[in-house]
C-alpha cells in the first residue's frame, strides 16, 4: 500500500510562526519521517533484546551509504560515539581540538580526565596544516574535528584531513552536520588507518528524540572501538526508527534539501541588509559577524558574531523585520 504523497515531497511544516522562533535549531525543522512514528507507534517488542534487530539495521545501514558492516559501529547518538572513543583512547595522550567549535566535546573529554589542546582554527575559520610549519603537538594525539563546524559552518579539507593524519595517532571527523550537504570524508577512511568518521541521523534525518548516530573506521578500529560503547545494546526505539528513515531516504533527503535552499535565502537576505555579513557555510546555519551598529547595542540585541539557523520562510521575514527595527536606531 502507497502513501498518498510523493516520497520526494516534505509537505509538513515546522512551527516557524509559533513564538519564539527558534533561530538556533540545529535538527531539521520539518521533523523525521512520517514512517517514524508509523513504526513506534505499531511496534510491539520495545521490550526485547536488540541484538538481532542492530544487526540487521547495520547491514541495511551498510548498504544505503556503501560501507562493509565491519567498518560500522552503531550507538545511541553522536556524542555516545565520541564517548566510546575517547575512553578507548583516553590513555594514548591528549585529544587537540580546533576553535571555536563545539565546547561539548571538550567538556567530554575533560570528564573523562583527558587533557585537552587548542589550536585555533584561521582567520578563514578553516583548520590549516601547514606541512612545512613546526606542529607542536604530540605524535600521540589525538585530533577531534567537525566537520562541518559548529557555528562556523566550514569544512576540513581532504588536505588537512590527510595532514592531519600524518602527525597524530588518530584523526576523529565528526560529520553530524554534513548530510546539509556537506562533502564527506568517507571515502578517506578507506585509505587511512588511524581515520574515524562520525554521522548520525539525529539532525538532518529529525531524530533527536531517538538518537542514531555510526561511527565509520577501518574494521581494527572499528572492532576495538565498538567493545568501549556505553551500552551493550541500541534501544529498540532507536533502532526502529533508524530503520523506518533508511525506508524512506527520499523523503528526508528532500526535507534536508528544503532546509539548505532556505539557508541560501537566509545567506542573501543577509547579504542585501548590510548589517551583518554571513559566512558561506556547508551546514544548516550562518555565522555571521556583526558589521554595522555600536557594539554594546549588539551585545545587547544579538552578538557581535551570531549563529543562525535556517528554519523557513517565515521565520526568516521576522530576523529581517528584527534587523531593519535595529537598523533604524543606528
Amino acid at each position: 500500500m502507497t502513501r498518498g504523497r510523493p516520497d520526494t515531497t516534505p509537505i509538513r511544516r515546522a512551527p516557524v510562526t509559533e513564538w519564539p522562533l527558534r533561530l538556533d535549531l540545529l535538527v531539521n525543522p520539518y521533523g523525521p519521517s512520517i514512517r517514524v512514528q508509523e513504526a513506534i507507534a505499531a511496534a510491539t517488542d520495545l521490550h526485547l533484546p536488540t541484538f538481532a534487530r542492530e544487526t540487521a539495521v547495520r547491514q541495511t545501514l551498510a548498504a544505503a551509504i556503501n560501507i562493509p558492516p565491519e567498518r560500522l559501529v552503531l550507538t545511541c547518538g553522536i556524542d555516545e560515539a565520541i564517548a566510546a572513543i575517547f575512553n578507548w583512547h583516553r590513555d594514548a595522550g591528549r585529544v587537540v581540538m580546533f576553535p571555536p567549535s563545539d565546547i561539548s566535546q571538550e567538556v567530554a573529554a575533560h570528564r573523562l580526565g583527558i587533557e585537552t589542546q587548542s589550536v585555533p582554527r584561521s582567520f578563514r575559520f578553516a583548520v590549516d596544516v601547514d606541512p612545512a610549519a613546526t606542529w607542536d603537538v604530540p605524535p600521540s594525539a589525538t585530533a577531534l574535528v567537525m566537520s562541518p563546524n559548529d557555528p562556523t559552518g566550514t569544512l576540513l579539507s581532504p588536505q588537512d584531513a590527510v595532514r592531519l593524519s600524518r602527525r597524530c595517532e588518530l584523526v576523529v571527523v565528526d560529520e553530524r552536520h554534513v548530510d546539509y550537504g556537506g562533502r564527506s570524508l568517507v571515502p578517506l577512511v578507506r585509505e587511512f588507518d588511524n581515520l574515524v568518521v562520525l554521522q548520525t541521523f539525529e539532525t538532518w534525518a529529525g531524530l533527536t528524540g531517538f538518537p542514531f548516530a555510526y561511527l565509520i573506521a577501518p574494521p581494527t578500529l572499528a572492532g576495538q572501538i565498538a567493545r568501549f560503547r556505553p551500552r551493550a545494546e541500541l534501544p529498540a526505539a532507536s533502532l526502529i526508527a533508524a530503520e523506518a528513515t533508511l525506508a524512506d531516504l527520499a523523503y528526508v533527503r528532500a526535507a534536508a534539501h528544503r532546509v539548505r535552499e532556505e539557508k541560501a535565502r537566509l545567506y542573501r537576505t543577509l547579504r542585501k541588509l548590510n548589517m551583518v555579513r554571513p559566512i558561506p557555510s556547508w551546514a544548516n546555519f550562518l555565522l555571521a559577524r556583526v558589521e554595522r551598529g555600536d557594539a554594546i547595542l549588539f551585545e545587547r540585541e544579538l552578538a557581535e558574531h551570531l549563529r543562525i539557523s535556517a528554519v523557513g520562510p517565515e521565520s526568516t521575514l521576522e530576523l529581517k523585520r528584527a534587523l531593519i527595527e535595529i537598523s533604524a536606531t543606528l
